[in-house]
């Protein structure tokens, strides 16, 4: 393979060889994309992985090549250069038996996902990073030999708007155990100025796309009546500028809490304030721009704090999660005030959420099936 920064030597490849096409696989993981990459690339027992990633990127497991192509850690939505490079990357490629491809669908990507297949006739895997922006558009969205959906909600929309069932599996995203020691919530708490013995509510869904800031806006005034020790923090990315738009908005609506509601903006190591926290509400209907299952829920859950989802949509089929109804500012409220309020609540809440995400989203487990799909491509 030729690019900027040849693929290290590390560890003895085995089995097929898969380059994985992502954005960078690098530090500070807060793409949900990278964050699948880097999992699944470091669980498989019989594939020979090679990941995109940047020159200062810290190594992965010995048995995952690092080929440093991108100059930085990626944007929210990549430069044109760096798709640009990609294709040239590819169309020189010689060193890999399957590309998998792993990214939010787009008209352009997916145009020139289909180009490069063609003209170097590589067995392609897709994974559906995130739906994409209209799912009339999903037959000519999906280029890739076989198509992993991350949830069944997902494959289904696809299937519903032309593509092909036979082409896609569903296969969840693989979660790593993660825990974050006192003292780390302790710092974290501290770096965003949030006493360390407050009890705390952490929304960390998006500001933009979805209505899941404004019911968690909605419901604030009557939790923190109930709850009066409470803090609501609001630790939300905005990525672009609606969503600093929509940000302002809430700050404004949520004036009259006065400090007992916090915008944290991007938090830098964001596990360790969700350990710290009562309860992650995340009432969030639309996930546009976020895995099916997105990481800051499996974490939330691997952490044992309490998570609640709306009833409908990817978010349910997480195994044994708590659900609303999408919208019910009342059933939000009451719930977080429950979290609260009942310290024994909280742990065999979270308690039961984390057994059922190491299940359902066991890397090893997740790996396996996405190797039966090499196989079978390769057969």
């Amino acid at each position: 393979m030729v690019a900027p920064g040849a693929p290290s030597d590390a560890g003895k490849q085995r089995g097929p060889r898969v380059l994985f096409v992502s954005k960078a696989v690098a530090p500070p993981f807060r793409d949900g994309a990278a964050c699948l990459v880097r999992d699944l690339s470091q669980a498989f027992r019989f594939v020979a992985p090679t990941v995109l990633t940047t020159d200062d990127a810290p190594a992965l497991e010995s048995s995952v090549r690092m080929d440093r192509f991108y100059r930085k850690p990626s944007r929210y939505a990549p430069a044109l250069a760096d798709n640009v490079r990609v294709l040239h990357h590819l169309l020189r490629d010689r060193d890999h038996d399957i590309w998998h491809f792993v990214f939010a669908p787009n008209p352009l990507s997916s145009h020139a996902g289909r180009l490069v297949r063609a003209i170097r006739r590589r067995p392609v895997v897709q994974t559906v990073a995130s739906r994409p922006l209209r799912f009339e558009a999903a037959r000519s969205l999906l280029f890739g030999d076989r198509v992993v959906a991350l949830s069944k909600h997902t494959a289904d929309r696809l299937v519903r708007h032309g593509a092909p069932s036979q082409r896609i599996t569903v296969i969840p995203p693989p979660a790593v155990d993660l825990s974050r020691s006192e003292d780390e919530q302790r710092d974290a708490r501290a770096q965003a100025g949030i006493d360390p013995e407050a009890p705390l509510l952490l929304y960390a869904g998006d500001l933009e796309f979805s209505s899941g800031a404004r019911t968690m806006a909605e419901a604030a005034p009557i939790v923190l009546r109930e709850a009066p020790d409470a803090i609501l923090a609001f630790a939300c990315r905005a990525k672009t500028p609606r969503a600093v738009e929509r940000r302002d908005e809430l700050v404004a609506q949520l004036r009259s809490l006065g400090d007992r509601v916090r915008f944290l903006g991007e938090v830098r190591d964001l596990p360790a304030l969700t350990a710290s926290a009562c309860a992650l509400p995340f009432p969030v209907d639309d996930l546009y721009g976020k895995v099916d299952h997105p990481y800051v829920v499996l974490e939330g859950a691997l952490l044992q704090v309490p998570v609640l989802v709306p009833d409908a949509g990817p978010l349910a089929e997480i195994h044994g999660i708590p659900t609303m109804r999408a919208g019910d500012t009342r059933a939000l409220a009451s719930w977080c005030v429950d979290m609260v309020r009942d310290a024994d609540a909280r742990r065999q809440v979270g308690a039961a959420l984390r057994k059922a995400v190491l299940t359902q989203h066991d890397p090893r487990a997740v790996a396996a099936q996405v190797e039966a799909i090499y196989d079978d491509l390769l057969r």
